[in-house]
């Protein structure tokens, strides 16, 4: 199976909801399915803030920043929020959010869409190719069975589509455009903003990677918030592929762990097409995503606490 390179691009996004949705939902609910949890503090933030709905959702802050950390309780980033419980929109609620924005295509909003409170403005950039339907590709590919996903996946070929995808986001005018309006909401934003994708680990993660470097993180701890994607997703993409498995829609699960997870040389093939685009992820962030040095400052001014471990929108 050949696939093109615009294709590459967009069929990488939101596996594990491509894969769900060839699965009639009695198959796949119980093992997926969100416990009823508490809140445990009327403000959860930094390693307090969890979701049962979206086990990929976590507080950036608490790392280091330039002169100081990232400020917990004013950015989160998670995987989708379509399964939230009754409980988790309580958190959102506790946890300051005032504005989602959600990085999904149309398809994806409209197979999964999220269930947020009312009063939680929710923005719409949606990053992918519109000329090519990621949930059609993928889905025929689970149903073409075994071989077609060994012919699409197998050799390393996920991988390599994985960091062509990451280059394409990189490279492509109107996702630039889209990080960088997600960046000015939050420069702007009078209270905390929460980002995802579907599964809350490749666009989700760029943009972190992203504001993570216009707040002076160091490349060590952007990479570890990167890679932790795979433990919080192990347990819903195993039981996703298990269910494939039971129908007999897929022999080997291992051919879509490159495309269910991340690795370091797909947020490498980012920064590599970013500082190849613009000379440096700096330069980048400015030239191609639009941050001028007003909204660099406005980010920094508001997201790092100087000095100390910070309290968070409730208490710094």
């Amino acid at each position: 199976m050949t696939i093109s390179r615009a294709v590459r691009g967009t069929l990488l996004t939101g596996v594990t909801a491509a894969l769900i949705a060839v699965l009639p939902a009695a198959g796949i609910t119980p093992a997926l399915a969100a416990p009823n949890i508490s809140i445990l503090h009327q403000a959860p933030i930094g390693a307090d803030f969890k979701l049962a709905g979206a086990p990929n959702a976590r507080d950036i802050g608490g790392v280091t920043a330039q002169n100081g950390t990232i400020k917990s309780g004013l950015v989160y980033r998670t995987d989708a929020l379509n399964n939230l419980t009754d409980a988790d929109q309580q958190t959102l609620t506790a946890a300051g959010v005032t504005e989602v924005i959600d990085f999904r295509s149309p398809t994806e909003r409209a197979a999964s869409p999220d269930k947020v409170p009312a009063s939680i403005k929710t923005v719409q950039l949606p990053i992918y190719d519109p000329s090519n339907d990621f949930y059609v590709f993928f889905g025929k590919l689970v149903q073409g069975g075994p071989a077609a996903q060994q012919a699409a996946l197998g050799d390393g070929k996920g991988a390599q589509y994985m960091r062509d995808y990451y280059s394409w986001v990189v490279n492509d005018p109107t996702s630039q455009g889209q990080f960088g309006a997600a960046l000015k909401e939050i420069a702007n934003s009078s209270g905390a903003v929460l980002y995802h994708c579907t599964a809350g680990k490749d666009r989700t993660g760029m943009m972190t990677a992203f504001l993570m470097t216009i707040l002076g993180t160091p490349q060590s701890q952007i990479n570890a918030n990167y890679l932790a994607s795979n433990d919080r997703l192990a347990a819903s993409n195993k039981a996703t592929l298990d269910a494939l498995v039971a129908r007999g829609l897929v022999t080997d699960p291992s051919l879509f762990g490159p495309v269910l997870g991340v690795q370091q040389d797909y947020l490498d093939a980012a920064f590599a097409a970013a500082t190849a685009a613009s000379g440096s992820v700096s330069n980048y962030i400015t030239q191609k995503l639009g941050i001028d040095a007003g909204t660099y400052k406005a980010l920094q001014d508001k997201l790092i606490k100087t000095g100390g471990i910070s309290t968070g929108s409730f208490g710094s």
